[in-house]
């Protein structure tokens, strides 16, 4: 196809279509207009979904999305993912696009209690969910004073003589226990008693001489604001499309007083569509809103730039790149992550992406351009129904991420098996 082009009219010229091969240089008579249409143009200055690729020299290079050819970029360079705007010290911000897959992971998958060491002889007591979750059971251990806590670190030890070797014997005597329970001395000289896999939402509950220590000095928070102004501890929309699609039926509240505009608070269903355009007490909202998309995006959209609740705590490079790393011993001898979604994305060489990526990627404009420039790569894409885990902690038990069913920003029990992304600063 030649290169340089001439076209009578513009209407010509967008019948032709852009080049997609090889970049064009047209002319258009009757305006007397040049036309520069590139294949693969190249920018110091991305815009959100432009092509990001690293060279054999590791230096980073954007493509304009639409004129994005992937069959045609040098085979030297490498696709790193999607353009997704600036971090704050200037780093471009990338999902990091270049999987054919996403892995479907825990958040966490240990559970781990500090041992209280008695300074006298005596019964230690340590209570925990050894047998029934949701029961806490005890065991009870002879300590004897100034005596060996164990004779290596991180290792499995059945005996008389040590106190995790006693803890374990305890363990092992226990009818009925369930899971990989045992007891070990950590690197820092300290008892712990561990559950190898975290299959129930109590199981974090512990009394006498043990304290729940699984999460150490992560941060937590349990809120978050949505569009309207109100707080809400998971009731905030990430993709509006998908979230309308369901609600639209699927709401079971009834109203029975007028809804004011602003005024949806705390966890509060959104209203049927039904509702929304028929009822008495929606007649403020119809008023305002017009649509009911409009409606869900004003009330229970989530509001952008806080830095409240969730999107106040570290971002998800801080806490990858302090939690990811942690191992954890197994009482087989092996070694396992402590918080397998966020370790993935710290062996990618990079972070699991956090609530604030989280809204940006799934609003619906955003997604479907990430997912364009995906399919020109020939990479995995993001559905808005999949349900995914984002960096930040909730509670004891629970941490953030998307219901792909409703499309809140929702909290779940951390041993859940969810889709885990991550997103790299170059």
């Amino acid at each position: 196809m030649d290169n340089i082009k001439n076209f009578n009219s513009e209407a010509a010229y967008y019948a032709e279509g852009m080049p997609t091969t090889e970049s064009r240089v047209s002319h258009i008579d009757e305006t007397n207009e040049p036309k520069f249409d590139g294949v693969n143009v190249l920018t110091e200055h991305p815009r959100f979904g432009d092509a990001i690729y690293k060279d054999s020299d590791g230096g980073k290079h954007a493509i304009c999305q639409d004129t994005y050819n992937a069959s045609l970029v040098s085979s030297g360079w490498v696709y790193e993912g999607v353009f997704l705007g600036y971090y704050k010290d200037g780093r471009w911000r990338v999902f990091k696009g270049n999987y054919s897959s996403l892995p479907l992971l825990k958040y966490a998958d240990v559970v781990q209690f500090r041992v209280a060491v008695p300074a006298e002889t005596g019964t230690l007591t340590l209570g925990a969910q050894f047998i029934t979750a949701g029961t806490t059971d005890t065991i009870s251990v002879e300590y004897t004073e100034g005596m060996t806590l164990g004779t290596a670190e991180n290792t499995y030890e059945q005996n008389d003589t040590t106190l995790c070797g006693r803890i374990n014997t305890a363990l092992a005597n226990l009818s009925g226990i369930t899971g990989d329970w045992w007891a070990y001395v950590n690197g820092s000289g300290e008892v712990i008693l561990q559950r190898d896999t975290w299959t129930d939402s109590r199981q974090h509950t512990c009394s006498g001489a043990l304290t729940h220590i699984t999460w150490g000095d992560m941060p937590a928070n349990s809120s978050y604001r949505k569009a309207n102004g109100q707080s809400t501890s998971y009731r905030g929309l990430m993709n509006i499309t998908g979230a309308a699609a369901y609600w639209a039926t699927s709401s079971t509240r009834e109203l029975s007083a007028n809804v004011a505009v602003h005024s949806e608070a705390g966890n509060t269903d959104p209203m049927k569509k039904t509702d929304f355009f028929n009822s008495e007490y929606a007649a403020d909202l119809r008023a305002y809103y017009k649509t009911y998309e409009n409606y869900l995006r004003g009330e229970f959209g989530i509001l952008s730039s806080q830095k409240t609740g969730a999107f106040a705590l570290p971002d998800g490079e801080y806490l990858t790149q302090k939690y990811g790393p942690m191992m954890a011993p197994t009482k087989s001898g092996g070694i396992k992550a402590k918080f397998p979604s966020l370790n993935w994305a710290y062996l990618q060489g990079g972070h699991l992406w956090d609530v604030t990526e989280g809204v940006l990627m799934m609003e619906d404009d955003n997604l479907n351009t990430i997912n364009a420039t995906q399919r020109k790569a020939g990479k995995v894409t993001l559905a808005s129904s999949t349900y995914r885990w984002f960096a930040q902690r909730y509670n004891v038990n629970a941490a953030w991420f998307f219901n792909g069913t409703n499309r809140y920003l929702y909290i779940i029990i951390v041993y859940s098996t969810y889709q885990v992304g991550a997103v790299t600063l170059l």
